[in-house]
């Protein structure tokens, strides 16, 4: 089958249509709502959405445009190793499992509308201004992604029609619409409907591959055309796999806008219900996206590194060809239109609460009113959209290497949260200095292109160096008015609050023994440097011994969030006192 664009005609024009003007009734709903709302509430709905919401919010956010198409192109590219996808998502929460539950514990208590609330808070102006950079960074490159996405889609689907150029325009002014009216509040409600509509769009990618002849026969294509795509990747390609599985599992729960909806939870027992939910819908996800890339290749061999990007568009279009009929393609379409919606919109949401709130009101203009913080949002939105449409405007790097890039830089704002929300140790100073020598190593390992031994990613080079001067430099300082400010502050890590009749002190996963080692032995299992090469043998559904063994691996991975939800557990014995609380978090 050779590969084709196929205008969807009618139908994706239809979908298309209706699901955009649901998205900005939404908008608009939710702004007849919070007229005359202050800022608690436009950018996070005053901590009023439950797990649902939030699950299929974050599930939308997490699973993007550049995910149906970028990954997927990514495993056609790289072959069956890249099963690195559904493990790295997944390691995504278990690094929120490390940084959320504290955080919205501190946030409940202090009443922190944004993370970078918590970052001035627990450290000083200094450390949440340079933290913010870096997140900001990788945020917005997130939200760029989705324009090329939307316009390779948007082109191809359209059978050419329709330029690249002119879908991500028509894109970017749907998202300023329903995101700068509804906020938070709106940002979260559409992103849940885009959720569901994206797994309904995923299960139709399953009868698709069914219906192009089936898995198994695409593996066969695979073996004959490609096999190096199916045998065991080499050792520097696994040590790569590894650098890419830590770089997500650190990298994602640091995403400014993956924060603002764990902060929008009210209450413990919803977050550990979100992370129940999404342990099980990740897996199915990224577990299908990957069989689509693998799938892809047996279909489409040979195609480029940008080409491939467009290898959901031609199935589609493959479908169609063979007689398939139109509604099914379009369907799917509306899935990845869905996807890139709600990702692009959640990130330049917080992108613009960023620059209002956190840098305008906090560091430009004190006394400035919520009124005109969230005017200014506004403005900032249309700033982020103009210059995501510039960038994009005409695309010349694959999506997966733009992914990349990002972490490079959001990782550096990782530790802060990682040590500073359990340890009162950590200081401001030695955590700023930490970012810049970090940043440093990172940008010039990148800059140099060094290779580093065992795939290791320049930006976990950076984390680490950045993570010495940290705890190095902190511990190094001793014990000052700083720590005990922290530990006043931290003492309410693991305490729900409010909550009836009196205060709730949990135990978090992270503070559990039991939660690393289990880790540790979850991660030693992922990449398979321990199978022997008879393993390359084919077995079922052609695919070699390898990646059933990867594949029972991944569920472990899963497992093991509902694992530390399950560990998570309220203090048997009586809530502790104050002192008591404070002097055991000054202790760690």
């Amino acid at each position: 089958m050779e590969p084709r664009t196929v205008s969807l005609g009618g139908y994706i024009v239809v979908l298309t249509t209706i699901a955009l003007l649901a998205m900005l009734g939404i908008g608009w709903y939710s702004y007849r709502k919070s007229v005359g709302a202050d800022l608690d509430d436009f950018f996070s709905a005053s901590k009023s959405l439950g797990f649902i919401v939030i699950s299929l919010s974050i599930f939308a956010d997490s699973y993007s445009g550049n995910s149906f198409l970028g990954y997927s192109a990514a495993t056609y590219r790289s072959g069956a190793w890249f099963l690195a996808y559904p493990q790295f998502m997944i390691a995504g929460i278990i690094g929120a499992l490390i940084i959320a539950p504290p955080l919205v514990n501190l946030g409940q208590k202090w009443n922190y509308t944004s993370p970078i609330d918590y970052l001035e808070h627990r450290f000083d102006k200094r450390v949440a201004l340079v933290a913010l950079l870096f997140m900001i960074w990788g945020t917005f490159i997130q939200f760029t992604e989705q324009f090329f996405a939307m316009g390779y889609l948007g082109k191809v689907a359209s059978g050419g029609i329709l330029p690249y150029q002119a879908v991500i325009v028509i894109f970017g002014l749907v998202i300023l619409g329903y995101v700068g009216l509804g906020g938070f509040r709106g940002t979260a409600l559409s992103a849940a409907v885009q959720g569901a509509l994206m797994l309904f769009s995923l299960f139709l990618m399953l009868v698709l591959v069914g219906t192009l002849g089936g898995f198994s026969a695409q593996i066969d294509t695979i073996w004959r055309t490609a096999p190096s795509k199916l045998t065991l990747p080499s050792t520097s390609t696994m040590g790569s796999w590894y650098s890419i599985v830590i770089l997500v599992l650190l990298g994602l729960p640091t995403y400014l806008h993956i924060q603002q909806f764990y902060l929008g939870i009210d209450n413990a027992k919803d977050l550990k219900t979100t992370f129940r939910l999404q342990a099980p819908i990740f897996f199915f996800a990224a577990l299908t996206l990957w069989g689509l890339g693998l799938y892809g290749a047996g279909i489409f061999p040979g195609l480029g590194d940008v080409q491939a990007d467009k290898l959901v568009p031609y199935l589609l279009g493959g479908y169609v060809s063979t007689g398939g009929g139109k509604l099914l393609p379009s369907l799917i379409s509306l899935g990845v239109i869905m996807a890139t919606l709600s990702t692009a919109g959640a990130a330049v949401m917080v992108l613009s609460m960023a620059v209002a709130k956190d840098t305008y009101k906090r560091y430009v203009n004190p006394n400035a009113s919520d009124e005109r913080v969230i005017w200014v949002s506004r403005v900032f939105l249309a700033v982020f959209l103009a210059l995501a449409l510039a960038i994009s405007f005409t695309p010349d790097n694959t999506i997966w290497s733009w992914t990349q890039l990002k972490f490079e830089f959001l990782l550096q704002a990782t530790p802060v949260f990682v040590f500073g929300l359990y340890s009162a140790r950590m200081k401001s100073t030695p955590a700023l200095v930490g970012m810049f020598v970090g940043c440093a190593t990172a940008v010039s390992i990148y800059v140099a292109s060094i290779s580093i031994p065992f795939g290791l990613n320049a930006g976990l080079v950076g984390l680490a160096v950045n993570s010495v001067v940290l705890v190095g430099g902190s511990y190094a300082s001793g014990r000052d008015e700083e720590t005990e400010r922290a530990s006043a502050i931290l003492e309410y890590n693991s305490i729900e609050f409010p909550s009836e009749p009196r205060e709730a002190e949990y135990v978090l996963p992270a503070q559990r023994k039991v939660f690393w080692v289990g880790l540790a032995v979850v991660l030693a299992l992922l990449v398979p440097w321990y199978a022997p090469e008879s393993w390359n043998a084919q077995t079922a559904f052609g695919l070699p011994i390898w990646v059933w063994a990867t594949l029972g691996a991944v569920v472990l991975e899963t497992l093991f969030v509902v694992f530390g939800t399950l560990i998570w557990q309220k203090q048997e014995s009586p809530t502790s006192t104050s002192t008591e609380r404070a002097a055991s978090v000054d202790n760690d």
